[in-house]
């Protein structure tokens, strides 16, 4: 494995279990390497954090794109792609990215440009269910903006009491189903 792909890896070890607190010394020293041999890859934790965004979503819209492909129901298809997260990412607590925007206002922006690009698939998805008659016809642009923004708010830590991918969970059951009380419910 190359260098580059082992500090990734370190370094998302470490963020598992101390956040954004991890050192660029903790990941040299998880590697057996010198710290100085990190920055010769990495000018800055920051440009660590750049390619561990950039991983994360490489790794997401390959997910999404075996997920979109399923032999699922186009309901479940939607569902699993807009919440797809990769098993190695799954035990996360993504909110302790609450203060990345202060600290690493960089890898923030990164995060928001991989949250609003490369919806075409999802989109594609969507607007097939529409077609076929078992997605109710809405506004897709408004649909994407939510889930942007819930997406964005539950990885920055906001109102997230339980796991991110809980939390994601009952967020794509409510945009799917509504709020409105179902029969069997009481």
């Amino acid at each position: 494995m190359e260098l580059r792909k082992q500090i990734i890896k370190a370094a998302a070890e470490l963020f598992k279990t101390e956040g954004l607190q991890f050192t660029m010394q903790e990941v040299a020293t998880a590697l057996h390497i010198s710290k100085k041999t990190i920055y010769t890859v990495y000018t800055s934790k920051e440009d660590l954090l750049l390619d561990m965004v950039d991983d994360l979503f490489a790794d997401i819209h390959h997910v999404k794109s075996e997920l979109a492909a399923s032999s699922d129901t186009i309901e479940e298809r939607i569902k699993a792609v807009i919440v797809a997260l990769p098993e190695q990412y799954a035990a996360m607590d993504f909110r302790m990215l609450d203060s990345l925007d202060e600290k690493y206002p960089a890898a923030a922006r990164r995060v928001r440009e991989h949250l609003e690009t490369n919806w075409e698939p999802t989109i594609a998805l969507i607007e097939e269910g529409i077609a076929a008659g078992r997605i109710r016809p809405v506004p897709i642009p408004v649909l994407k903006q939510m889930i942007i923004a819930s997406i964005e708010s539950f990885l920055m830590g906001d109102n997230n009491d339980g796991g991110y991918a809980d939390t994601l969970g009952i967020m794509i059951d409510i945009i799917m189903n509504g709020i409105r009380r179902r029969e069997n419910e009481v």
